[in-house]
C-alpha cells in the first residue's frame, strides 16, 4: 500500500480526533514549542522579549542564530541554533566548527540542514556523509541533534520517507521538516511520511514540525497525527513544533 493510500485511511480518524481536540490542551502544545527567531537583524530588545516569553511559558527550547545565543542564555532555557542554514550549502568543516562554537555559547541543541540540493541531484552519499559527520560531532559534545530535511523541496511522499529512513540511520535525535525559508514548509503529507519512517524503523527518533505552523488548529492536527501514529502522548523529548507566532495564538 502506498503512503498516500495509508494517509487517506488515517485522515478520517485524524479529522474526528481534531473535532474533539479539546483534550489536547494549549499547555501541552506550548511545552513542545521551539520558540524561534532566525533573523540576523533581530534587535537586542526582540531577543530579550523572546527570552522573557520562553521563561514565562516554559517552552521546549529557544532557537536563534549562533551570534544571538548569549542574549537568550538562561539556566532555565534550552538553547537551540541552526547550522548550514538555510541553503544547506556551507562547507562541512565550517559546520563542524560551528557545532563547537554553539556549545561554547550555551546551545544544547543543533538543527542542521541536510545538504538537500546535493541529495536531490547526484550526491546523495555526500549529503548523508555530512549528516553522519555532524551527528557524530553532536554526540561527542552531548548535544541534541535535529536534521532539517527541507521536505518542500522533495518531489513526493516516498522520497521524504526514503531520506527519513536514511537519516534515521545516522542516529540523529529528531527529523525536522523545514527551514521555513522556502515557500513550502510543513505539511500533513510530509509529517506522515517522516512519522511512517520512524515507526517502520522502530527507533526513538523524534519529529519537529516547522515552516508555517501558525495556528492552534494546525498545531493540534500535527500533534494528534503524531499521537495516532506513534501510539503515545506528545512530549517534547520526541515531538516539537518550531514556531514564532504560535505561542501568542495559543495564549489567546
Amino acid at each position: 500500500m502506498s503512503l498516500e493510500s495509508r494517509l487517506d485511511e488515517l485522515l478520517p480518524m485524524l479529522l474526528n480526533a481534531t473535532q474533539t481536540a479539546s483534550r489536547l490542551s494549549a499547555r501541552q502544545i506550548i511545552s513542545c514549542i521551539d520558540l524561534t527567531l532566525l533573523d540576523k537583524n533581530a534587535s537586542h530588545d526582540a531577543l530579550q522579549e523572546l527570552k522573557k516569553q520562553a521563561l514565562s511559558h516554559q517552552v521546549a527550547a529557544v532557537c536563534v542564530l549562533i551570534p544571538q545565543l548569549t542574549v537568550c542564555s538562561s539556566q532555565k532555557i534550552k538553547l537551540a541554533t541552526v547550522i548550514n542554514f538555510p541553503e544547506g550549502e556551507d562547507d562541512l568543516n565550517l559546520s563542524l566548527e560551528q557545532v563547537v562554537e554553539a556549545k561554547t555559547l550555551g546551545a544544547t541543541e543543533i538543527d542542521y540542514v541536510l545538504p538537500y540540493k546535493q541529495y536531490l541531484s547526484v550526491n546523495k552519499r555526500y549529503a548523508i556523509h555530512c549528516c553522519n559527520t555532524i551527528i557524530k560531532a553532536c554526540q561527542k559534545e552531548a548535544l541534541t541533534s535535529k536534521v532539517i530535511i527541507e521536505t518542500g523541496a522533495f518531489p513526493d511522499m516516498q522520497s521524504i520517507y526514503q531520506v527519513s529512513r536514511e537519516l534515521i540511520e545516522t542516529g540523529c535525535n529528531f527529523l525536522k521538516t523545514s527551514t521555513g525559508k522556502i515557500p513550502k514548509g510543513a505539511s500533513i503529507h510530509a509529517a506522515f511520511s517522516i512519522l511512517s519512517a520512524i515507526r517502520d524503523a522502530g527507533t526513538k527518533t523524534g519529529i519537529k514540525l516547522s515552516g508555517g505552523v501558525k495556528t492552534p488548529t494546525e498545531a493540534r492536527q500535527y500533534a494528534l497525527l503524531a499521537e495516532l501514529m506513534m501510539g503515545r502522548k506528545i512530549k517534547n523529548d520526541w515531538f516539537r513544533i518550531g514556531a514564532s507566532s504560535l505561542l501568542d495564538a495559543l495564549l489567546i
